[in-house]
């Protein structure tokens, strides 16, 4: 299967509802912080005391992205969510080079190494997902539990059963793609918004003026993501993960986001599955209450 270009390009992105709650936040969030990961400075919040949680945002996006899970978690574990390199509003360290999910990946193992807060609980959603896959795999010891909110492993779509949902986002992924080699960047991210949220083309219109501003600002790293791959992650990768793992999925997510969850289940031992009412592929921004409830209460227990 293909892992360059659209394929997995889209599948990471995450915006639908995320506008509104960040909009909507109400204390403000404490100052931000850099901490060097592997060569390059990372900006980061860090929130409230006890066991940390780490949050992984998809593309386009940024740290700001989990304002509405902070003062939730933060009210009872140790709140952290970072953004990674060439994302936000920090000027790049170079020209993009690195740009890559094994060099994020690399960046985040680092990061969790050098908060010298002990094993982490981590949570990831999309290409934030594949990421704390890849680091679960490759570094148990840094975990607590695990937490996959719709990954963007597209790697593990290999059976007939999944051509469809292969074919059906090909077909939507094709005219986002177009856009982002045109360098038309707001046409590219309006167009996938519509395909990895299912919600129609002129949702993105109607989102508050918050989230489409954190949106924009990464709209720079397009061209990035569509030149690069992501390391293949296989059923064999994830069967190695031995941490305690929750899959979280919305119910009005896209077929082949459903494919996914279904694979990373069957793979990693002992994974569950709870679907978000009310939400689509960024289900922590549709519906924050339930995705919080559900991720607290899994992580409660370990």
């Amino acid at each position: 299967m293909q892992r360059k270009g659209h394929i997995w390009l889209s599948c990471v992105l995450v915006m639908s509802g995320v506008a509104a709650l960040l909009s909507a936040q109400s204390a403000a969030p404490p100052q931000a912080r850099k901490m060097t990961s592997n060569g390059v400075e990372l900006t980061y919040i860090d929130e409230g005391k006890g066991a940390p949680v780490v949050f992984v945002h998809g593309s386009l996006s940024d740290l700001r992205f989990w304002e509405p899970q902070r003062q939730a978690f933060a009210s009872k574990y140790r709140f952290i969510a970072y953004t990674y390199r060439y994302h936000g509003t920090e000027p790049w360290p170079d020209d993009g080079k690195n740009y890559s999910g094994a060099t994020h990946a690399a960046d985040l193992a680092v990061f969790l190494t050098n908060l010298k807060a002990g094993p982490v609980h981590l949570v990831g959603l999309s290409y934030g997902g594949i990421l704390s896959a890849i680091v679960a795999a490759e570094h148990p010891e840094l975990l607590r539990t695990l937490t996959l909110a719709e990954p963007g492993l597209f790697s593990l779509l290999t059976s007939e059963e999944d051509k469809p949902a292969i074919e059906a986002f090909n077909k939507g992924a094709q005219e986002a793609v177009a856009l982002v080699k045109a360098d038309d960047r707001m046409a590219a991210i309006k167009a996938f918004y519509t395909l990895v949220t299912g919600n129609g083309p002129d949702a993105y219109d109607k989102e508050p003026e918050a989230g489409r501003r954190m949106l924009e600002d990464n709209a720079r790293t397009l061209p990035l993501l569509f030149a690069t791959s992501l390391p293949p992650t296989s059923c064999d990768t994830l069967k190695k993960i031995t941490t305690a793992t929750l899959v979280v999925e919305g119910v009005r997510t896209p077929i082949f986001f459903r494919q996914i969850d279904k694979a990373v289940l069957s793979c990693i031992p002992g994974s569950r599955l709870v679907k978000i009412p009310d939400a689509s592929h960024p289900m922590s921004g549709d519906n924050p209450a339930a995705f919080n409830r559900a991720v607290l209460e899994f992580i409660a227990k370990r």
